[in-house]
């Protein structure tokens, strides 16, 4: 029997969804304040790197900003919402900005991260520190 898997902030993204439909449903004067954007992502992790899959879709690449500092590499933007008067028969999608951070269990080559941006999905590469090896010092003789 497959466990169940558990995935805190995508729950609490749908539970804020399911309520605001509700309240659209049941209020047709509501209207969408600020809600918070968590998009969906996966990290996976190999012997030589880490990377990490944020899916933003509808996101300018102009309005991506990635950083890696210490143990996580941080990824903050903005959805920006449709352009002049637009009148919503209905609205799912959420706009404005997002942040999301993702712990490095390893030490990563930051002069080496790269990342790309394809069909709304963002894909960054950390390569991993190649492991100090120990070596023998030879001791001079004076």
């Amino acid at each position: 029997m497959a466990i169940p898997r558990f995935d805190l902030w995508r729950d609490i993204a749908d539970l804020q969804e399911r309520v605001a439909r509700l309240l659209e449903e049941s209020f047709p004067t509501y209207e969408r304040k600020k809600e918070v954007w968590i998009p969906p992502a996966d990290v996976v992790e190999d012997e030589k790197e880490i990377v990490v899959f944020l899916d933003l879709p509808g996101v300018d690449q102009k309005n991506i900003e990635i950083s890696v500092s210490g143990d996580q590499v941080t990824v903050k933007g903005e959805r920006k919402p449709l352009d002049g008067e637009v009148r919503f028969l209905r609205q799912e999608r959420v706009y404005g900005p997002f942040s999301r951070a993702f712990a490095l269990r390893v030490p990563v080559d930051v002069d080496r991260v790269t990342a790309t941006y394809r069909n709304g999905v963002l894909e960054i590469r950390l390569p991993k520190v190649e492991e100090q090896r120990a070596r023998r010092i030879v001791i001079q003789e004076s």
